[in-house]
């Protein structure tokens, strides 16, 4: 793609220290506005032998 440029501005989400749902990874977070109007983001969530689960987070502002 001509005229775009990649730009990372920081982490939006990290795996907890000590969980064992979130030990190898938590990722591609999706996003979503509720009905109440706040954004709640939908990542990833892998646990040892790439068990994966959908975790569910409010973004707080």
């Amino acid at each position: 793609m001509i005229g775009f440029k990649l730009k990372r501005l920081g982490v939006v989400m990290e795996p907890e220290p000590g969980n064992p749902q979130e030990i190898e990874g938590v990722l591609n977070p999706a996003a979503v506005r509720g009905p109440d109007g706040e954004l709640y983001l939908f990542p990833r969530l892998v646990a040892r032998g790439n068990y994966s689960r959908i975790g569910i987070a409010r973004a707080v502002q």
